[in-house]
């Protein structure tokens, strides 16, 4: 196997590995499995009108770039990808499909900004650090951040609370993946420790809030087997 489809085996497979097991948190009533491809292709796609739109706000520093640009312009193309192709459709029908096809269109983002990191570490030999750290901290990252808006839109649509709106979880995203962007501009010691501090907190998030809606998903399931 040549070094250049070893690196992107590297590369790719975490983002794969994480769909499966984003799709298996949806234990009641499964998404159909074209639909998740869909919506892993569509994260692809969002890279690149998300490279766009960064490269017309390519003003300031780098680290203004990182924690203000492209948190704003990746989870706004991702949100409105969901909304225009999932949020509408049919198999839309749960609560939890939300949190389903929102991670899965972050993944398919993650997926293609990963093979571009890992092969620039090409040229400072440490490949697989790179893609080691990437595989457990960025990737789900990507995930994680997206997910707030995912709740919010299974929340809003099935009108389970008051008061949560759409907007509240995109801005809660955008806020989320800056958090993560700037402990990624400390030094070496201190992006690792609040990196996973963020990790672990995004991680709680998102627990809690698939615990809600699975939970949501069960009586629903429950409910369609007495009728």
């Amino acid at each position: 196997m040549s070094t250049v489809l070893q690196i992107l085996l590297l590369s790719v497979l975490p983002g794969i590995i994480w769909v499966i097991f984003i799709y298996r948190t949806d234990k009641y009533e499964p998404e159909p499995t074209k639909q998740i491809i869909k919506a892993f292709i569509l994260g692809i796609l969002c890279v690149f009108p998300a490279v766009l739109f960064e490269s017309l706000f390519d003003i300031g520093s780098e680290y203004f770039r990182a924690i203000a640009v492209a948190p704003i312009v990746e989870e706004v193309i991702k949100f409105l990808a969901f909304m225009v192709f999932f949020y509408h459709s049919k198999d839309f029908d749960e609560p939890l499909d939300g949190i389903i096809y929102a991670c899965s269109i972050a993944l398919g983002f993650a997926t293609i900004e990963n093979v571009f990191y890992v092969f620039s570490a090409l040229q400072y030999n440490n490949v697989f650090e790179v893609a080691s750290l990437r595989a457990f901290l960025s990737i789900p990252g990507h995930f994680l951040f997206s997910a707030l808006w995912g709740y919010t839109a299974g929340v809003v649509k099935f009108k389970l609370r008051h008061g949560v709106t759409l907007g509240a979880g995109l801005i809660a995203a955008i806020l989320l993946h800056a958090g993560f962007n700037f402990t990624a501009t400390l030094s070496a010691i201190g992006t690792t420790v609040f990196i996973v501090i963020f990790s672990i907190y995004a991680w709680v998030l998102f627990s809690k809030r698939l615990k809600i809606l699975r939970l949501d998903s069960k009586k629903r399931a429950e409910r369609s087997a007495q009728d």
